[in-house]
């Protein structure tokens, strides 16, 4: 049975294994019409013809929401650096000695350990991205 796909006023014929079913059709269609990824489908015979429509349906922003959280999220630095920073201006000053690191040893456990979890959760941020399929950007992304 022929199929006719009807979006933003165009009428596009699809072949049958792609408009077999909506998540096929949804999956095929998507890179080329990011904004259609939730529309509503619907379909109708007429004549003999399938004639599909995808209406769209509004989304949520996701990019402001998520830029938002990160303008006021509170910045921080992970402790390991700061320690390290520390240390640092210890031996400029010159005062970088067995002394000061026994009295340090306490904030150097913590920050190691503090550190490590960021590192472990940072790892696991980038294999969830990596992971992720890509997909076209609805707006055009300054500086690239």
């Amino acid at each position: 049975m022929p199929y006719i796909l009807m979006i933003e006023g165009q009428e596009i014929p699809i072949a049958d294994e792609i408009a077999a079913t909506d998540e096929t059709l949804r999956n095929a269609l998507t890179p080329f019409y990011p904004e259609i990824a939730h529309a509503e489908i619907t379909r109708t015979d007429k004549e003999g013809i399938t004639q599909i429509r995808m209406v769209k349906k509004a989304g949520t922003k996701g990019l402001g929401d998520i830029l938002q959280t990160l303008i006021t999220s509170e910045h921080q630095f992970n402790p390991a650096l700061l320690l390290s920073w520390q240390i640092k201006m210890l031996e400029i000053q010159g005062h970088l000695n067995i002394e000061n690191l026994l009295l340090l040893q306490d904030e150097l456990e913590t920050a190691i350990t503090t550190g490590r979890e960021w590192q472990t959760e940072l790892e696991k941020s980038l294999n969830i991205l990596k992971k992720s399929p890509p997909i076209p950007s609805q707006i055009p992304i300054s500086g690239f």
